[in-house]
């Protein structure tokens, strides 16, 4: 894994919480995508613990740190926020794919990850509520919001690529 991530020198990441506060919510779960179709997910086992949940974390901090791999997150500023929470401090070029969706057309009032992927990518996404289904995220089985994240890193990743390309050519 650590191999392919620093080969490919782009790693998409989509953080699953408890809820949108960075002081008093904690995560649940860190997507990985650095290839389409694919990604994996690292369910924190103690995810109400952030210095065990960095403890767990240790065998891949290094890749979050290696400012050679350009870290693309969809609306950066809510993963960096927790990151930061955790003392996990992400370095390198760091990318935004509702920014670069902003830059592309400013006049859309919403740039939403799963609004994004179905106007670019052709895509639709589950949303969270039905993934959810009435549960808590703490509750939801670990194949299911595995699938779900995946889905994150991976159309974060893919939305990138189109994006940056899109802005190339104008």
């Amino acid at each position: 894994m650590i191999e392919v991530i620093v080969k490919e020198k782009i790693l998409a990441i989509d953080l699953e919480t408890t809820g949108l506060d960075p002081f008093t919510d904690h995560i649940v779960s860190i997507a990985i995508s650095v290839e389409k179709g694919k990604g994996f997910n690292i369910v924190l086992p103690f995810c109400k613990n952030k210095a065990k949940a960095k403890e767990f974390l240790q065998p891949i901090l290094s890749i979050f740190e290696d400012e050679m791999i350009t870290k693309v997150f969809h609306n950066a500023k809510f993963d960096l926020k927790f990151f930061h929470q955790y003392g996990i401090e992400i370095k390198g070029e760091i990318r935004d794919t509702m920014i670069l969706d902003y830059l592309l057309d400013p006049n859309r009032k919403t740039h939403g990850l799963k609004e994004i992927s179905e106007l670019h990518l052709y895509y639709h996404q589950i949303s969270f509520e039905k993934m959810l289904n009435g549960r808590v995220i703490t509750e939801v089985p670990k194949e299911e919001l595995t699938q779900y994240a995946c889905e994150d890193a991976d159309l974060t990743l893919q939305l990138y690529h189109y994006l940056t390309q899109q802005l190339n050519q104008n």
